[in-house]
Parts: structure tokens; sequence; C-alpha cells
């Protein structure tokens, strides 16, 4: 099944990336449509779907600090910063 993600208004769309040292874990959060779907094939799954009805209205992925595969290819490859 074709995953439905919700269009936010202009203004409120983020992304945001924390690095959480205390759990070795980088966390990357976005409710962009297009970077959510591009993070989907670059990264894989969520860790977690925030849903308003049936449509998606952000992800959340963490990622391990040891998983620096993962962790280059987000840099690499995703266009998180918009360049």
């Amino acid at each position: 099944m074709e995953k439905k993600y919700k269009e936010p208004k202009v203004e409120e769309m983020e992304t945001t990336i924390n690095v959480m040292y205390n759990d070795n874990t980088f966390s990357i959060y976005t409710n962009k449509p297009n970077l959510q779907k591009q993070l989907n094939k670059i990264i894989g799954e969520p860790t977690k779907e925030y849903k308003i009805k049936r449509s998606i209205s952000g992800s959340r992925w963490d990622i391990s600090l040891d998983n620096k595969i993962i962790i280059s290819r987000l840099i690499l490859k995703a266009n998180v910063f918009e360049l």
C-alpha cells in the first residue's frame, strides 16, 4: 500500500536533527513529504510515523551513532539541508 503524506503549511514545515550522546543516537524528524519519501528510500522505514487520520504528518528516524554507513549515506544523499 502506498503511503499517503499530509502536506503541511509552508510556515509549519520543519526538519530537526538531534545528536543525543547519552543515548548514542542520531535522530532526524521531518514533516516535509518529499524529504520523508527520500529518507525512506535512503535509510529505510522510520522509527516512528506521526499520523493525522490516515495521512502521515511527520516521521522520525533514530540511528545509532555507531552506524556510520547509514549516517554518511544520509548526509551525502539526502537533501536534508536543501542546498
